[in-house]
């Protein structure tokens, strides 16, 4: 008598998986499917000639491409449809038996291998796996399953582990370990950063028009937008540092002014890489980052870096005191002024210069009418321990000063053309440190080698423990000493590149605004503009007051008097020999 369930061919349905490229290739979809029907074949047949095993049918085979075997199942589409199918037989299944290439290909975890396996044992549905010989029909095969599965398990966790340490040892060599290189980067065949020469000088081009020609984040985006300078992501597209094409609705040349900003912080440029910047999808502080000790080349010299740091800081400034006054009156010293007092005095770890901002009085004689003034923002006793005892500065003959100054400055810029012909004998040196700082970065990218190095000679006995530790406290200091080195010399070209561009820009300030400063002394918002363009910061230097000095309102206590202003120049104070320093000329009574 022939048994009724050796006569019942079991049909098969297919789940599929592959999750990275290179999975793809060793265990792409056609080779997992010809293993599963090979080992269908090898089952046999009935004695009528009929297979005792038969695919389920094309509608039955469940492909999950390009999805991790760590994904959760019910958060993979394929794997949903099989169970929705399974589901929604209302008791007529489907399929038999569900076959796969290999265990891992469900899953790499035993509990969500072994949560499958009961969902199919709860609907009388087999497991087949290809690569295993692994047959659920069995209780061998069950209990087998279930040690593929520990071992599965195991395996992931190691590889976890090494690709951990493998993505750590990467990082601290320098590999790039993005999705693609920034802007302005490629890689090369090591994976290291190396310069795109077509989007680095764009990158330069961003920095001098920030640093040197003052040109604001929004409207450096809007120059290169009318230029048609292909965006980040299209040029990515185009070098093939990114596949496919951008998903942006924008033209291929549109620059985003937070593009700008975000290209003006990027550390990268400097030659130093820093990595680990989040955690679970948060970043993380920039305290908790991680630097790698590889250095690749530089676009943009630390300095410069640092220079539009400051800039980028004092549009922050400028942004929030503008936004503090209602009055509508344009303050043309705003964020520029600084107290030397309260960093001399103010117990702090770091001690800052206070900003002074403008304030308005009503004039007593006449409520329709105000006085204006700058004073240190360190005024207020509910929010500083230490209140700035300086009095405040009248604004009208403190802005005049200050603009006189501009006056003389655009009308004899004769400093900046002194300086021009020790530009040029300084050609050969500048490209001599070029090279130098090259060497010193070789030398210092060497060293984790050299390191390791050391540690292989101690496990092997050449060296002993005394003398690896000396070796290695010897590498210490040399690369305290090359970084040391590459900052003098980043430092030294810094110089050079900002003031040539100094020396560039300032003859055209006076080109572009000697003619017409009649016209801009009219208009405050042009002239805070070209204020702000030309100087960096102005220090309010004080002393103590006196019996003969005269100042409106009451008479406090150790209170400082304004005495000498410094104005500091966006350009390198070597440029113009001597920092511009005077007698802040107004009268005591006046205050």
């Amino acid at each position: 008598m022939v048994n009724d369930k050796e006569e019942v061919q079991l049909r098969v349905a297919l789940y599929l998986r592959v999750s990275t490229d290179d999975q793809a290739d060793k265990y792409g979809l056609d080779a997992q499917r010809a293993a599963i029907e090979g080992l269908i074949k090898s089952k046999g047949q009935f004695p009528d000639g009929r297979d005792k095993m038969v695919l389920a049918g094309k509608v039955y085979e469940y492909v999950d491409d390009g999805v991790s075997g760590t994904t959760k199942m019910d958060e993979r589409p394929a794997f949903i449809q099989l169970k929705e199918d399974v589901l929604n037989a209302q008791g007529q299944k489907p399929f038999d038996l569900i076959a796969v290439y290999r265990i891992d290909r469900f899953a790499r975890k035993l509990r969500v291998l072994m949560d499958i396996l009961n969902f199919f044992e709860e609907f009388s549905i087999e497991f087949l796996s290809a690569n295993e010989s692994i047959d659920t029909s069995t209780p061998f095969g069950r209990a087998m399953l279930g040690i593929m599965g520990v071992i599965a398990e195991l395996e992931l966790e190691a590889i976890k582990e090494r690709t951990q340490k493998g993505r750590e040892q990467a990082n601290l060599s320098g590999v790039f370990m993005g999705s693609h290189p920034v802007y302005g980067y490629e890689k090369d065949e090591n994976g290291h950063l190396r310069i795109l020469q077509e989007e680095a000088d764009v990158i330069r081009r961003i920095f001098t028009l920030f640093t040197i020609e003052n040109v604001s984040p929004q409207r450096i985006a809007d120059i290169l937008t009318k230029e048609e300078v292909l965006s980040p992501d299209a040029s990515a597209i185009k070098h093939k540092k990114m596949k496919g094409v951008s998903k942006k609705i924008n033209s291929p040349h549109f620059w985003r002014y937070e593009r700008i900003k975000d290209i003006l912080r990027d550390e990268t440029y400097t030659g130093i890489l820093y990595y680990d910047k989040s955690h679970r999808a948060k970043k993380l502080p920039k305290s908790e980052w991680k630097l790698s000790s590889h250095r690749h080349e530089a676009i943009i010299f630390k300095y410069e870096f640092e220079l539009a740091q400051q800039k980028l800081q004092q549009l922050s400034d400028r942004k929030v005191l503008t936004q503090k006054k209602p009055e509508n009156h344009i303050y043309l010293l705003s964020s520029l002024l600084k107290c030397d007092h309260c960093k001399s005095e103010a117990n702090q770890s770091e001690p800052q210069m206070m900003t002074w901002t403008g304030v308005r009085d009503k004039i007593s004689s006449n409520p329709d009418r105000y006085s204006y003034k700058y004073q240190c923002n360190r005024k207020n006793s509910k929010k500083f321990s230490f209140v700035c005892p300086v009095v405040a500065i009248p604004a009208e003959p403190l802005e005049e000063y200050v603009i006189n100054f501009v006056k003389q400055l655009l009308s004899n810029p004769k400093a900046v053309y002194d300086y021009q012909r020790q530009l040029e004998s300084s050609k050969k040196a500048t490209e001599q440190l070029k090279k130098t700082k090259k060497h010193y970065e070789g030398l210092l990218n060497a060293l984790p080698q050299r390191r390791q190095n050391l540690k292989d000679q101690h496990e092997l006995g050449a060296i002993d423990t005394p003398t690896l530790q000396k070796k290695l406290d010897d590498l210490f200091i040399k690369e305290k000493e090359y970084k040391i080195k590459i900052d003098e010399i980043d430092f030294k070209l810094s110089e050079v590149m900002l003031s040539k561009g100094y020396e560039a820009s300032l003859p055209l300030y006076a080109e572009r605004y000697s003619k017409s400063l009649d016209t801009i002394l009219k208009d405050r918002e042009q002239l805070y503009e070209l204020i702000s363009g030309l100087i960096s910061q102005i220090n309010v230097y004080s002393r103590p007051r006196t019996e003969k000095d005269v100042i409106a309102g009451k008479k406090k206590e150790n209170q400082m008097i304004p005495d000498r202003i410094d104005i500091y120049l966006n350009l390198p104070q070597n440029l113009l020999r001597q920092l511009y320093t005077q007698k802040f000329a107004v009268r005591s009574d006046n205050l």
